[in-house]
């Protein structure tokens, strides 16, 4: 028996499933018209997006969001291995591919960056534009604490799965959110990992951020930036001033990089930009869509 949607606090979407790779994956796809592509990112799922799917659908675009492998609704494979950040752009290929999508404008954030952005990168023909959100697009430094905590062998999955260590910190107040969560929302975002289990992939993610020119994603990770160097595709980049992972100078600097970028600034919000601040963020990817994305009526 499929979940009941529309008992879900602020999540009226229908739900909609296809198998790949031995696993099934969930996705929302709402309204008609030119194709958004919303990729969440570690550890939430296309609930992020529940508060920019509406505005977006009632200016005539379609939106289309996953729940990735191991997250939301899709189903989780228990063992870390299963995850790699390869497979899932893979997963996100067959999506589109599934749904034949063509002038394609990727919304991505967190994990969903580089997921979503190299997808963007090997399929360009059916991009019509990005819309970068509090992201990377190469590697970054990881602090010692976070090493420590969430990518030593043995300690990390046992923190991170035994005891829901990350969830935790991800979703406790005024740390990645800087306005209040709505406890009905907070819920919907720890439901679908409620067991050791189900956190395999929320474990993997952090082992997967490319850490030196030996770690097995390092290049594939690395190209993101020096392919977006030379990629004249109309670019959007959103980042807020208070997340304390990813900082507007970052989202800065590769708004300049690119051909054609531009930055854009959300005041007042945290790491989920979208919670923090839903309506401003859907009316700056509107925008974008009708003036700069080439959008077909």
């Amino acid at each position: 028996m499929e979940p009941d949607d529309s008992k879900r606090f602020e999540y009226p979407f229908s739900s909609n499933f296809f198998n790949v790779d031995g696993v099934r994956i969930h996705y929302v796809d709402e309204g008609l018209g030119q194709p958004v592509l919303l990729v969440h990112g570690q550890p939430t799922w296309s609930y992020l997006y529940r508060k920019v799917i509406p505005p977006l659908v009632a200016a005539g675009f379609r939106c289309i969001a996953p729940d990735l492998m191991g997250f939301g609704l899709s189903d989780k494979p228990t063992k870390e291995s299963a995850y790699t950040v390869q497979r899932h752009v893979a997963m996100l290929s067959f999506l589109v591919q599934h749904l034949n999508l063509s002038s394609v404008t990727v919304v991505c954030h967190d994990w969903g960056g580089p997921i979503g952005l190299r997808f963007a990168i090997d399929h360009q023909d059916a991009i019509a534009g990005l819309v970068i959100l509090n992201t990377m697009a190469k590697p970054l430094p990881i602090p010692w604490w976070f090493r420590l905590l969430f990518r030593s062998p043995g300690l990390s999955t046992f923190l991170v799965r035994r005891l829901d260590l990350l969830r935790r910190v991800a979703f406790a107040p005024k740390i990645l959110f800087k306005r209040r969560l709505d406890p009905r929302a907070r819920e919907q975002y720890f439901l679908p990992h409620n067991t050791s289990m189900q956190r395999a992939g929320v474990a993997a993610f952090p082992k997967l951020i490319p850490s030196n020119t030996a770690h097995p994603t390092y290049t594939y990770v690395s190209d993101i930036e020096s392919s977006l160097k030379t990629w004249d595709v109309p670019v959007l980049v959103m980042f807020s001033d208070r997340d304390p992972v990813f900082k507007p100078r970052d989202g800065q600097r590769l708004a300049d990089i690119v051909p054609n970028g531009r930055f854009y600034l959300v005041k007042g919000a945290g790491h989920y930009l979208k919670e923090d601040a839903a309506d401003e963020v859907a009316e700056q990817i509107k925008k974008f869509l009708e003036h700069d994305t080439g959008r077909r009526t």
